[in-house]
């Protein structure tokens, strides 16, 4: 019976974790109290003394039902008796670190691996071709626009000979990219008499203003949702509770629709089922998310949409891209950095690392030469297409050339710029583009800007502190002026391989030309064409042929000894006069031995 009292003692113990009573067999029932909290679990039990690593103590007898022992508790149906908790508590703030949309740059770099590809195929034959599929990738951003205009830069500068091809390449995609559809007008709250910068400020009962934006993507990464409707997508967005994102994955989502509220910027979109996401941040943080606005904000959405069209066109962005290469202030600079350290440590390196060095400097060195001068040359060929103004070919000539438009006087005058000094670079450079651009920039209206830069540039072709190769250059620029921009030599472009293969039959036609007339040009005069005579006897001997060197036959006016071992004064091929009973086909023939010789010199 003791026995039987501990085990029962035992079990409860075991079930008291979880807030069991201390109720004995025998005696009054405790009131019920229905709060289950506490800590839960099974209990100790009391003796329970196993720990990890050891073997599992063995199994208890049970007896009766005592040895179950309590479930232990859930934690807590809430007491009606306890008191509710203060309402008094700090609302929720948004955190630092909370969350903001991240850019999917996974549709940049599948185009980009597309443009190359379609780059490094296109040739002046496949021309049409491939420039078609380039025009049909749709440009969805202004930075996928400034990607393609990009990679075709970096073509053109680096390939200089397809130059031209690629100024075409330009235009065609100029031509198709004229309406920007992916600037998209957003309406705002804000106020449009505010300044640039200062702080937000909205009016919910006022007209509404509106922004710009050349930069809405639906493939973000992170997104909100889904929701019912566009008001809960504007109310969670507008909330101060944290909602979780979720992966965007392979869903495709369509632009609903854009809107600034209340300083949050708010980007709606829906699913092929119907469903509402969006993406939201502070406006304040528009960069660090990556999202561009415009910095105007505008009263009329028709005014806003002709800024946006303006700001946003292919031939506005391939300025800027021109203006930035060519506005470089010294593309040698970490080149001659090198040149210095190289030369610091010349002495400490053996023959083979400086001549392994000297060579690596002087490839990059003419690498930045060729991008440099291919810049020009691109340059030129836009102009060239209309791509371009004349104001800024005017512009690059004169900083080519160190001058500046002298201000206050009355007429047209250039005076040179405090710092003259023109490098090697320069002289090609002025070079190359008036070879490029003259035969169209050389108008009556350009006249006298024409006249300006021309008389410096002999005194240029003149200074014998130049090297010979500059003043030669500008000296032959001269020359080419006065002729018309007729080119003393052609120069090489793209060719189509039709172009090539004729070129090349048209060359060797050329070649067999050259070689008859110097295999046969030295044979006596006249005749059916071949040449020097054929002076030969009755007996079919031949002797020798004149004018050059055969074989081994005797060329000169007086045949001698011919290659066959025969005597043959009189047999002559070359242009020797014939006798009376001689026949001349040609010119003068040689005379037989017996009198009568057909001679067809």
């Amino acid at each position: 019976g003791g026995n039987m009292g501990r085990r029962q003692s035992s079990g409860r113990n075991r079930g008291a974790g979880g807030g069991g009573s201390d109720w004995d067999r025998g005696s009054q029932m405790p009131r019920e109290n229905r709060g289950r909290g506490g800590g839960g679990g099974r209990g100790d039990g009391g003796a329970n003394d196993w720990q990890r690593g050891r073997a599992p103590p063995p199994p208890r007898p049970v007896a009766g039902r005592g040895g179950r022992g309590g479930r232990g508790g859930r934690g807590g149906r809430h007491n009606q008796n306890d008191p509710f908790p203060d309402d008094d508590f700090d609302p929720l703030v948004r955190n630092a670190n909370r969350w903001v949309p991240s850019k999917d740059n996974s549709v940049m770099a599948k185009v980009e691996k597309q443009v190359k590809g379609l780059l490094n195929k296109i040739t002046k034959e496949k021309f049409d071709r491939l420039a078609g599929q380039l025009c049909d990738i749709q440009i969805k951003s202004y930075d996928m626009l400034t990607l393609m205009i990009r990679l075709v830069y970096e073509k053109a500068i680096g390939e200089p000979t397809f130059s031209d091809m690629y100024a075409n390449l330009c235009y065609q995609l100029s031509q198709r990219v004229k309406k920007s559809p992916f600037i998209q007008v957003i309406q705002s709250d804000e106020d449009p008499m505010a300044e640039p910068g200062a702080e937000y400020n909205y009016d919910e009962g006022g007209s509404a203003s509106f922004r710009w934006s050349n930069d809405v993507s639906t493939s973000d990464a992170e997104i909100l949702g889904p929701f019912e409707s566009e008001d809960q997508c504007i109310d969670v967005a507008l909330g101060n509770d944290d909602t979780d994102p979720t992966q965007r994955g392979e869903m495709e989502l369509t632009l609903h629709r854009l809107l600034i509220k209340r300083g949050n910027f708010i980007k709606i979109m829906r699913s092929g089922d119907g469903q509402f996401y969006m993406v939201c941040f502070p406006l304040s943080q528009a960069e660090e998310c990556g999202q561009q606005l415009s910095t105007k904000i505008f009263t009329s959405e028709i005014e806003c949409q002709n800024d946006a069209t303006k700001m946003n066109t292919f031939k506005r962005s391939l300025l800027n891209k021109c203006e930035d290469e060519f506005n470089k202030q010294d593309i040698y600079k970490d080149w001659k950095e090198d040149m210095k350290e190289y030369k610091k440590l010349k002495a400490t390196l053996s023959e083979s690392e400086q001549k392994e060095r000297e060579e690596e400097l002087e490839f990059r060195r003419m690498k930045i030469k060729k991008q440099m001068l291919g810049n020009i040359k691109f340059i030129g060929e836009l102009y060239k297409l209309g791509m371009l103004k004349e104001k800024i070919m005017r512009f690059c000539i004169q900083s080519l050339l160190k001058l500046e438009e002298a201000e206050g006087a009355g007429y047209l005058q250039f005076k040179n710029v405090e710092d003259d000094e023109m490098d090697e670079e320069d002289h090609e450079a002025l070079c190359n583009l008036f070879i490029t651009i003259g035969s169209t920039i050389d108008n009556p209206k350009a006249a006298p800007y024409m006249q300006a830069y021309f008389q410096k540039i002999h005194v240029l072709g003149e200074d014998k502190s130049l090297s010979s190769r500059s003043r030669f250059a500008y000296q032959d620029l001269i020359d080419m002026r006065s002729k018309g921009w007729k080119l003393r030599r052609k120069v090489e472009t793209a060719k189509t391989l039709e172009e090539i293969r004729k070129e090349a039959e048209r060359e060797e036609r050329m070649q067999q030309q050259q070689s008859q007339q110097n295999n046969y040009g030295g044979r006596g005069g006249g005749g059916r064409g071949r040449g020097g005579g054929r002076g030969g006897d009755k007996g079919g001997y031949r002797g020798g042929r004149g004018g050059g060197d055969y074989r081994n036959d005797n060329r000169e006016s007086g045949g001698r000894r011919d290659n066959r071992g025969y005597d043959n004064q009189y047999d002559n091929r070359g242009g020797g006069r014939g006798s009376r009973n001689d026949r001349n086909d040609g010119g003068g023939g040689g005379r037989g031995n017996y009198g009568y010789s057909p001679n067809r010199g």
